[in-house]
């Protein structure tokens, strides 16, 4: 018989992820937020690395997130991770947890945002307190996109 019409290109239209494993210490201040550093890039498509420790997607869509990081205080408080779109927190992508003095914890989670074309995504840390958060080593932070439909 005749040969059908052709479907639809499989695969993901957009993706792209960005990690640290550099061991370092983040001077957080009071009222203020630090970028997590990510200087590390995965395979890509639909997406760029600029500016620095962020991804911008290149078309509009609703896409998945997904977040990790490992910290340890200097000082008991509480820290705020959020995953950011263009500086304002996603709320679906923000963790507040008291910390103890020297303990690890991981934060992590996914969310589905709508995105714009330009939009730019990362991740954001902030205290009650100024205080140092250690990234130990590993892979201690992860960011990564996938772009749904």
């Amino acid at each position: 018989g005749p040969t059908g019409p052709t479907g639809p290109v499989s695969g993901l239209a957009a993706y792209g992820g960005l990690y640290s494993t550099v061991p370092q210490t983040l001077n957080l201040t009071i009222g203020g937020t630090t970028q997590i550093p990510l200087p590390t890039t995965t395979p890509s498509q639909g997406v760029t690395y600029t500016p620095a420790n962020s991804i911008t997607v290149t078309n509009a869509g609703t896409y998945e997130i997904n977040y990790s990081s490992t910290l340890t205080a200097a000082v008991a408080t509480t820290i705020t991770l959020a995953v950011r779109v263009n500086g304002t927190n996603i709320p679906s992508a923000t963790i507040s947890r008291l910390l103890a003095v020297g303990t690890s914890s991981l934060f992590n989670g996914s969310t589905v945002v709508s995105l714009a074309a330009g939009d730019v995504i990362d991740m954001a840390l902030s205290a009650l307190l100024a205080v140092g958060i250690t990234l130990g080593s590993g892979v201690n932070a992860t960011l990564t996109v996938k772009k749904l439909n």
